[in-house]
């Protein structure tokens, strides 16, 4: 495990938000320690939300008057499942997909290919808004559709890229040797896939499931940043005490949302929304840091193998030991000599 010290870290950390989050009924208030309005002994309104961070608020408070902290902690599995759950399926149906058309559509692939390729011109997150459009315009859809038909959308702007780089794995696996040998033996396709090109596979679909992770934390937090929240928008604020009125809030408050709907308040009210970009922003380096060691131990084995093979052909072909399998001696000289 000295090899993955970082990836098993982040991911402890990531696994502890995550239980925080899903424990939080049995630890935090379900209003989120909501204190909207500050009333005098005579009933004259003295203060409104946003509070500023104190010791009763550490984060201090949105313009709803609910904690931050506590709202930070309980919509962390929101953005966590989220976004694992659509870089998982991105990878699982991408790389099936890419895997058919490979070895068993290979006319397909100019074809797929060129209509993908124009995803990598245009920024996901233009796409995700064009997308997301059609059930924002809606705040009386139900959750459930909302929800579904986003998860949709987000997985769907994910495809082409798994779908590419899978094809383009297997073309550059095809050349390898024992590839190459194991065709020519009349081995059939689902014994290359089972053999040959499934612990490539495994090692890859871990790394790109985690650079997966990272793209989708990166365009949820920009569709948040349009309004576009996760499960559609409320209305937030004070009734009555807003000015001007009542802008819209995220519903199931994951952490885009949070961003998006306190993006105007950051002048007056910085508190708000700091916090949150903080806390996406930790979340983005954790992923980063176990997406890049990832990266560094598959280069490394991918490098022993190549040298392992190199070592081994050399000792076929010659009949000899590897050089760093022979033993020099130093002779000692005569006195006489």
């Amino acid at each position: 495990m000295r090899g993955f010290r970082k990836t098993t870290i982040g991911s402890a950390i990531l696994l502890l938000l995550l239980i925080a989050s899903f424990l939080y009924p049995l630890y935090g208030p379900a209003d989120f320690d909501k204190n909207g309005l500050i009333v005098n002994e005579a009933g004259k309104v003295i203060g409104r939300a946003p509070f500023p961070p104190s010791a009763e608020h550490i984060f201090g408070t949105d313009r709803n008057g609910q904690d931050l902290l506590l709202l930070l902690l309980y919509a962390a599995k929101f953005t966590l499942i989220t976004a694992i759950g659509v870089a998982f399926l991105r990878v699982i149906i991408g790389g099936l997909l890419g895997v058919f058309i490979s070895l068993w559509a290979p006319w397909l692939k100019k074809y797929v290919i060129d209509i993908f390729t124009v995803f990598r011109f245009v920024p996901a997150t233009f796409l995700g808004i064009v997308l997301m459009m059609p059930v924002m315009a809606h705040i009386e859809r139900p959750l459930s559709t909302v929800v579904t038909y986003q998860i949709l959308m987000l997985i769907l702007l994910g495809i082409p890229s798994v779908l590419v780089f899978t094809t383009d794995l297997i073309e550059e696996l095809k050349t390898k040797s024992f590839i190459t040998t194991s065709l020519l033996m009349g081995a059939g396709r689902y014994h290359i896939l089972k053999r040959h090109f499934f612990p490539y596979f495994r090692s890859y679909g871990i790394l790109f499931t985690v650079q997966q992770l990272l793209t989708t934390l990166q365009v949820t937090m920009h569709l948040g940043i349009f309004g576009l929240y996760l499960g559609g928008q409320t209305v937030g604020g004070i009734v009555g005490y807003d000015d001007p009125p009542p802008k819209p809030a995220s519903v199931s408050n994951e952490w885009a949302g949070l961003i998006g709907q306190s993006l105007y308040d950051f002048i007056q009210y910085p508190w708000t929304i700091s916090f949150t970009i903080l806390g996406f922003f930790v979340i983005i380096q954790i992923v980063n840091m176990i997406k890049k060691e990832l990266e560094e131990n598959i280069a490394g084995i991918s490098y022993m193998k190549q040298k392992k093979t190199l070592v081994q052909t050399s000792v076929r072909k010659t009949g000899n030991q590897a050089p760093e399998q022979f033993v020099f001696v130093k002779e000692k000289k005569s006195l006489g000599s």
